[in-house]
């Protein structure tokens, strides 16, 4: 995204959507064996809520996923800065200004397509989209069910991901994470965005945490044979 849109890298909706999913792919791949793969606040809520994750531990997730995200933000900073800079330049935007949202959107943290829908309704998105993630996490991830092998469930849920996104990045960024919103957006908020940084931030960490929930109960209600 940040390549996109601060170095007009031409990169496609379709092109930024199977980057995302082949990202989370490779991010599974790495750290399933080290932690069950927890990448994601909503998806370590959901997996607590369930019984499949203890729930002492998902403070430490929760903390590291989003430290994570602010550590990559910090680093999409550092190489951008230019870019953003300029950006501001040639539309005439002044940081922190509430119009300046438009430039941290979907490079550090996201703010729904106006055109499209409010808050609200970007909020009823976030929390389908994330529902729909889960419930393919938790298909992909079913060992009783075996219908997935164990070595080909990070491609599938990378590639839901990129699925996903590449249906609602246009309409709210698709968030599907708190922490892939809120790591980056704390950046924008020390790099002089300041209150502007807080635009929509609960679409992107309420939605995602309510659709997990909503996702994980439907799997388990419609594979428990009871």
């Amino acid at each position: 995204m940040c390549a996109s849109k601060y170095a007009k890298s031409g990169a496609t909706p379709f092109g930024i959507a199977a980057t995302w999913g082949i990202s989370v792919a490779l991010a599974v791949y790495a750290t399933r064996a080290i932690s069950g793969a927890h990448l994601n606040p909503a998806v370590t809520a959901a997996l607590v809520a369930t019984g499949k994750a203890p729930a002492d531990e998902a403070p430490w997730y929760v903390g590291a996923q989003v430290v994570g995200g602010f550590v990559a933000g910090l680093a999409n900073y550092a190489t951008f800065s230019a870019g953003i800079a300029a950006l501001e330049a040639s539309e005439g935007i002044v940081r922190g200004t509430a119009a300046s949202a438009a430039t941290f959107n979907g490079g550090f943290g996201m703010v729904p397509t106006k055109a499209l829908m409010g808050a609200a309704g970007a909020f009823a998105a976030e929390v389908w989209m994330t529902s729909a993630l889960v419930f393919l996490i938790f298909a992909a991830t079913d060992a009783e069910a075996g219908s997935v092998t164990d070595a080909a469930a990070p491609a599938l849920i990378g590639a839901a991901v990129a699925m996903l996104i590449g249906t609602f990045g246009p309409v709210t960024g698709a968030g599907m994470n708190p922490a892939r919103d809120l790591g980056p957006r704390l950046v924008t908020a020390l790099t002089g965005w300041g209150a502007a940084a807080a635009t929509s931030w609960w679409v992107y960490t309420l939605g995602p945490l309510a659709g997990a929930l909503i996702g994980a109960s439907a799997y388990q209600a419609l594979t428990d044979p009871s």
